[in-house]
């Protein structure tokens, strides 16, 4: 009961420091300075000493539970929601490895404003392939939440008669914050031909360390992907020695 409760507490953690990163992209549709205005309150809230202690220590805790969780279980003979929740959840850490080393790792070791000008100029304009990785880990990061929460409430009577409400919600967030981030690389595209030098002094204002200085931020990356992995690898050879 308690590790179901400690699950839950941290998904509902997690789910809602992804739930204001949506509506803070969704501000785009207003104008990048609305993002940018939107951010202040989301640091505010998630990069002082509390926010961030709430939300690595419900990341890690959660991940730790599903390896828990998966050498627990006596056979992966389980119900498709529950296998596809399971699989989703998995797969958002090396998803999610790249994007925390570019954005928090490079802000505190370099001292970087990762704002969303950078941001935008990054996953948009210079690397679309990691924009789309992006996008697919916050829609594999919001359907695992959701699929967690209908699931939690589906027995209430309450939730069932506003289950329509909340798939609305479930459904509208996530497409507003992809279009406010579409319509913020829009706009950064056209300061882009209208200011041939605003790229240089966007790099210049955030304080963006020449790559040569950002190998450690690099083989971070590949420290946080191989330890994945070699958890990954323990707790299924553990269920094997188990079954042994």
């Amino acid at each position: 009961m308690n590790v179901r409760r400690t699950r839950l507490a941290t998904g509902l953690i997690l789910l809602t420091y992804l739930s204001t990163h949506l509506i803070n992209h969704s501000l785009g549709l207003i104008s990048l300075q609305a993002m940018e205005a939107g951010r202040i309150w989301f640091l505010a809230l998630w990069r002082n000493p509390v926010g961030t202690a709430l939300l690595y220590g419900s990341l890690l805790t959660h991940f730790s539970l599903a390896l828990w969780s998966l050498y627990q279980r006596r056979h992966l003979r389980i119900p498709l929601w529950e296998a596809l929740q399971l699989t989703l959840g998995l797969s958002i850490p090396p998803l999610l490895s790249l994007h925390f080393v570019g954005t928090r790792m490079q802000h505190e070791w370099f001292g970087v404003d990762d704002s969303y000008s950078l941001l935008v100029l990054t996953l948009w304009h210079a690397s679309p392939w990691d924009g789309a990785r992006q996008t697919l880990l916050i829609t594999v990061a919001w359907l695992h939440g959701c699929i967690g929460i209908h699931f939690w409430l589906r027995l209430r009577a309450w939730y069932r008669r506003h289950v329509a409400i909340f798939l609305g919600c479930a459904l509208l967030l996530p497409v507003l914050g992809f279009l406010g981030f579409t319509q913020a690389g829009h706009q950064v595209d056209n300061m882009i031909e209208r200011d041939p030098d605003w790229i240089e002094n966007i790099l210049r204002h955030a304080n963006v360390p020449p790559r040569s200085q950002r190998e450690p931020l690099y083989r971070l990356n590949d420290t946080i992907l191989g330890t994945y992995a070699s958890l990954i690898l323990l707790t299924l050879l553990a269920r094997i020695v188990r079954d042994l």
